[in-house]
C-alpha cells in the first residue's frame, strides 16, 4: 500500500486497515507462528508493555518463546495520521494471556504506530498501558 492509494487518503479505510493487521497480529501470537508475526512487524519495531520494552530480536528470541496469548478483543478503535506515511491506531483491548508460566489478564489501553514502506503498513511500535 503506497502513500497515494485510497485507504492513505481515507482515515476511516486506514483505521479498518490497521485493525485488521492488529487482529493478524494477535492471530500469530494465538498460533505461535513466528513467520506471520515477523511479515506484519517493521524493522525496526519495538514493543513496551508491563514486562518491559522489548526491540524486534528481544521480542522474538525473549518474549515470543515464553508468551501464550489466550484471549485479545479491540474495542473503540480510533486513529490519528501522523505523517504521510505514518499513522496510530489506539483503542482499548481485554488481553489475557500466560508470561513465563505466569497468568496476566486485564484491561489495556494500546497505541500501535503503523509506519508504510511503500508496498503496505508494518508495526513499528506497540505499545500497552493497563486501565485503571
Amino acid at each position: 500500500m503506497t502513500g497515494r492509494n485510497a485507504a492513505s487518503r481515507d482515515p476511516e479505510q486506514l483505521k479498518n486497515l490497521l485493525v485488521l493487521r492488529e487482529h493478524a497480529r494477535a492471530d500469530a501470537l494465538l498460533r505461535k507462528d513466528r513467520r506471520a508475526l515477523e511479515a506484519l512487524l517493521a524493522p525496526d519495531f519495538h514493543e513496551i508493555n508491563s514486562i518491559g520494552r522489548f526491540d524486534r530480536e528481544d521480542l522474538f528470541d525473549r518474549l515470543f518463546p515464553v508468551l501464550t496469548l489466550h484471549e485479545f478483543t479491540i474495542e473503540d478503535p480510533s486513529i490519528r495520521i501522523t505523517g504521510e506515511k505514518s499513522a496510530v491506531l489506539s483503542y482499548r483491548c481485554y488481553e489475557r494471556l500466560t508470561v513465563d508460566g505466569k497468568p496476566i489478564d486485564g484491561t489495556f489501553r494500546i497505541f500501535a504506530t503503523y509506519t508504510s514502506d511503500g508496498k503496505q503498513y508494518r508495526l513499528s511500535v506497540w505499545e500497552s498501558r493497563p486501565v485503571a
